[in-house]
């Protein structure tokens, strides 16, 4: 009887703390609530449209600027590929000054240098290969498919800068999103709080009541904290994605509307040959056929034409005109020549050459034949993912509904005493992860659309 008194009395002390205590833990609560709770100031970030954002990137970001250079690169060669098939002309002009003294033998005494003073000469070189197997001919067709990739290397950069930079915008708005969707778990738990608090205090609800809604709060606190860290973060890789040096963020108005899209399985398949990583294989097998084309030139002679033209002339004073003396009649020396140059043997270095290039050739067709294979089945992939992320937006739009109305219902019964605290927490609970699933579904559907439109190489 002694005991069970002392516990009795026990239990009236504990459960007075905890309703002593409950209205501070409320005040707190609702300190924290409204500090937290609050939208994440911008720390200075500017808003940006996902169009402008995407011009930025493709404009400054590395991967682009390296893959122009490789096009300028490819264009000078091109252009040297050219000349090789005009003579090369080499134009020499000399002019010489000389004096001084000497010694002179017989005498032992300084006597001035004799001769003429000045001396001329000019030399003019015409060179050029008349036959060299088709070297030049399957050279020109090789940086031609240099070129060729390399400006289908532009555009995959391009396009590959765009989906980073999407990729990032998207993430930054998922972010936004979970903390709108996190404060309004934080309000919902503060207002159980309170009524919990309340039913504890009227002595119809036990202390667990308010114990589990403060533990709702603080789940509720760090949700929002978490999706606060992660738009920061965002923030922070979209920014450096444009190659922005302040500070960026994406507007969540550029992107209210879903993406969709109306290309269809069939209209995949015939855009899949223009797919930028199809196309890039294909230039780099025309690359290696041109190189094994190369290649066999070294089988055959060279046979090169060359023609020289050589004046030399002394004068006793200087003139400028003698420069152009080669022009008038006077003293001068020609060679027209023509050459026959084979390497009979070299070591089986052309033999491992051949095969290099066929090793080069065989790669390059499996590589496009997987590149096909993969297009397809990358696109396939990216377009049941967008339809399914748009078909689980209408679901959980629809579950979120649902949860509302549930949590509404549970709310009222629980007022009344008709429900229990974890029938409410249970609803709570779904509707919460229903927001998340409509956040994560839209991430998805905007995610997927832009790997279609860099896998294509083209806006949809």
């Amino acid at each position: 009887m002694i005991r069970a008194n002392f516990r009795t009395a026990v239990s009236a002390v504990v459960t007075g703390a905890v309703l002593a205590a409950a209205p501070l833990v409320s005040n707190a609560q609702a300190t924290a609530t409204s500090q937290i709770g609050a939208p994440m100031a911008s720390d200075g970030a500017q808003p940006i449209s996902l169009g402008e954002a995407v011009a930025m990137a493709q404009k400054n970001a590395l991967g682009v600027t390296t893959a122009h250079g490789q096009e300028r690169s490819a264009v000078a060669a091109h252009k040297a590929a050219v000349g090789a098939f005009f003579p090369t002309v080499d134009l020499s002009l000399g002019n010489t000054h000389k004096q001084g003294v000497s010694v002179n033998s017989n005498t032992g005494l300084l006597t001035p240098i004799a001769g003429t003073p000045y001396s001329y000469s000019n030399q003019l070189s015409v060179a050029v290969d008349v036959f060299d197997g088709g070297r030049k001919v399957s050279e020109l067709k090789r940086i031609s498919a240099v070129a060729e990739a390399a400006n289908i290397s532009v555009i995959t950069a391009r396009f590959d800068a765009a989906l980073q930079t999407k990729q990032q915008f998207y993430a930054a708005l998922a972010a936004r999103e979970s903390e709108a969707a996190a404060r309004a778990q934080l309000e919902q738990a503060d207002q159980q709080l309170k009524a919990s608090t309340a039913r504890v205090s009227a002595g119809v609800a036990t202390k667990s009541d308010s114990l589990r809604s403060i533990i709702q709060v603080g789940n509720a606190q760090l949700a929002v904290l978490t999706a606060q860290n992660d738009l920061r973060v965002a923030n922070a890789a979209l920014t450096r994605a444009i190659g922005s040096t302040s500070l960026v963020t994406a507007n969540p108005s550029d992107t209210a509307t879903l993406p969709t899209t109306n290309v269809t399985e069939e209209d995949l398949a015939r855009l899949v040959p223009d797919a930028p990583s199809i196309q890039l294989s294909e230039a780099n097998l025309n690359i290696a056929n041109a190189a094994k084309r190369t290649q066999k030139a070294a089988y055959f002679p060279t046979v090169r034409l060359s023609y020289s033209y050589i004046f030399s002339q002394a004068s006793n004073g200087y003139s400028f005109g003698n420069v152009f003396l080669p022009f008038q009649q006077n003293p001068n020396q020609q060679q027209l020549g023509l050459s026959v140059s084979y390497s009979a043997f070299n070591g089986f270095t052309r033999e491992a050459a051949a095969a290099n290039s066929s090793i080069a050739i065989d790669n390059a067709e499996a590589t496009l034949r997987d590149s096909r294979l993969a297009a397809r089945a990358n696109l396939t992939s990216q377009l049941r993912s967008l339809n399914n992320a748009n078909a689980r937006v209408q679901v959980q739009l629809q579950s979120i509904a649902a949860a509302e109305e549930d949590l509404r219902v549970q709310q009222q019964r629980y007022a009344l005493g008709a429900s229990t605290l974890l029938d409410l927490l249970t609803s709570q609970t779904q509707l919460n992860t229903a927001r998340q699933a409509l956040i994560q579904a839209r991430f998805d559907a905007r995610n997927a659309k832009a790997q279609l439109e860099s896998l294509l190489g083209r806006e949809l």
